[in-house]
């Protein structure tokens, strides 16, 4: 049979997933509802009209299949029992169908994993809403796309005017052939451990030691940054820097969610009067806000907090290619700053500097690793982790995860219906608790926030926190001496 083997990376994500953590990304969408239809023929047509073009996106009716002991890489395979029922599916908010319930429904969908035995996405159609509103919530494996690329690919679901587009025509093809059973895919992929049964262990084994030859790497990557640094206040973090706060450890199963909208012009005015980006702006107020959660609980920050930030590092050009091209970098968040001005100047040089020493460091980090410690070892130690809730007690390697994901500059329409919201929705995966990812969408800029419900009860107090850092740059005049002409 015809299949696609994942890249070492795709493939990480499907090894390391435990159902504490489920590693998929996803959207919610707000659409502007203005007939009177019923709901149920409301989805009937989203669902039909998405049905439509499933053709044109091959992921979304393709399996992953997973080698027994995962002694090879997981495939790619054409589902030959894909049913469009279980993809799209019809939800509800309880009354009075708030924000306040929609976000706590999606924390509750973004806490289920994906069924294995299908393909591995899902949009729900939220009913049930205020004023006759209607959401949208998808999501999609982190195996088989990246904020980018997934971004790019659901967009093809969507039109850019109210006229719903016709789908391209589909090619005449054969039905798919059955899957392999696991015995099938252990003696095509496998089969030198039906002859020797110590091969388990050789493979293992020698995952660990490739990986450890990564890390050594890494190592002495962090050594050597640290000496070519001269500057104490602006040195980058590494591995090792992150302390361990309370907001670190193994996820729990229950999830929160919630979100924040601000202006992206008035965010683009703010920043550049500032000398800064966009991107600096929601590093200094994710700080700001973070500083301010932790005061709140009288919990004393001894280092500065360390961001998880992904890198997006595809060729221009191939922001559609599906699968995962990202590396990461780290990023202090200078939350020992109290002046916000002072911390968004310091976050800016630090961004800065990141980007010279930092991206040309770890361009591939996180591709090597996978492939070098192979899909048996990342398996084994994913379970292991989480069995033993060693991320409770290990230091972390970041405090947050804080991502930023392009969206379109223009409106999109689904089913006829304009798009008036997104929001982005990232995963939260070893030992951090909590992921902030933000979307631009036209004129607005969402922040999403996932986050452990257990380690971060009061998500919504986060979100307000960061809302006021926001509010402050946004209202406040920038300090003459301060000033950068917007012209230059």
């Amino acid at each position: 049979m015809t299949f696609r083997v994942l890249d070492p990376l795709d493939s990480a994500f499907v090894t390391l997933e435990v159902p504490s953590a489920p590693l998929h990304i996803g959207v919610i969408i707000e659409l502007d509802v203005t007939d009177d239809r019923d709901p149920r023929e409301r989805f009937e047509i989203i669902k039909a009209n998405v049905a439509a073009r499933v053709h044109e996106i091959p992921v979304l009716s393709q399996r992953i299949l997973r080698t027994p002991f995962d002694l090879a890489w997981p495939v790619c395979a054409e589902d030959p029992d894909f049913d469009i029922d279980f993809h799209v599916v019809r939800r509800a908010v309880p009354s009075p169908g708030g924000e306040a319930e929609l976000d706590a429904l999606v924390g509750r969908v973004m806490s289920r994993e994906l069924v294995p035995d299908r393909p591995l996405w899902e949009l729900n159609v939220i009913e049930g809403l205020a004023d006759g509103r209607a959401a949208i919530v998808m999501k999609i494996h982190h195996a088989l796309a990246d904020g980018v690329s997934g971004a790019a690919t659901f967009a093809r679901l969507f039109d850019i005017s109210p006229s719903v587009r016709e789908p391209t025509p589909r090619e005449e093809t054969v039905a798919p052939p059955p899957l392999p059973t696991p015995i099938e895919m252990l003696s095509r992929t496998a089969g030198e451990l039906l002859r020797r049964p110590g091969a388990l262990v050789e493979v293992v084994a020698a995952g660990m030691e490739r990986a450890a030859e990564v890390i050594e790497r890494v190592a002495k990557t962090v050594e050597s940054s640290e000496t070519e640094s001269h500057d104490d206040e602006f040195k980058q973090p590494n591995i090792f820097h992150a302390q361990r706060t309370s907001i670190n450890g193994t996820p729990g199963h229950s999830k929160k969610f919630t979100r924040l909208r601000v202006d992206l012009n008035e965010v683009k005015t703010a920043a550049k009067s500032r000398g800064a980006s966009v991107t600096d702006f929601v590093m200094a107020t994710v700080s700001g806000g973070l500083r301010r959660l932790f005061d709140a609980r009288g919990e004393v920050l001894t280092k500065d907090l360390v961001a998880f930030v992904p890198i997006n590092v595809r060729r221009q050009g191939a922001e559609d290619a599906m699968g995962n091209q990202i590396s990461a970098m780290l990023l202090g968040l200078r939350a020992d700053v109290e002046d916000p001005e002072e911390r968004l100047r310091a976050i800016t040089k630090a961004q800065a500097i990141a980007a010279e020493q930092q991206r040309e460091q770890s361009a591939r980090l996180l591709m090597n690793l996978a492939a070098a410690a192979g899909p048996t070892f990342t398996s084994a130690a994913g379970r292991t982790l989480a069995a033993l809730e060693l991320y409770d007690h290990l230091p972390p390697v970041a405090n947050v995860v804080v991502s930023s994901v392009p969206g379109p500059p223009i409106p999109l329409w689904l089913s006829g219906h304009r798009v008036a919201t997104a929001a982005p929705l990232g995963p939260l995966m070893a030992g951090l608790a909590l992921n902030v990812t933000v979307f631009g969408y036209v004129d607005q800029l969402e922040y999403g926030l996932l986050g452990c419900a257990r380690l971060i009860p009061e998500l919504a107090d986060l979100r307000d926190y960061i809302a006021e850092e926001a509010d402050y740059f946004l209202k406040t005049p920038v300090r003459e001496e301060e000033l950068v002409d917007l012209d230059s």
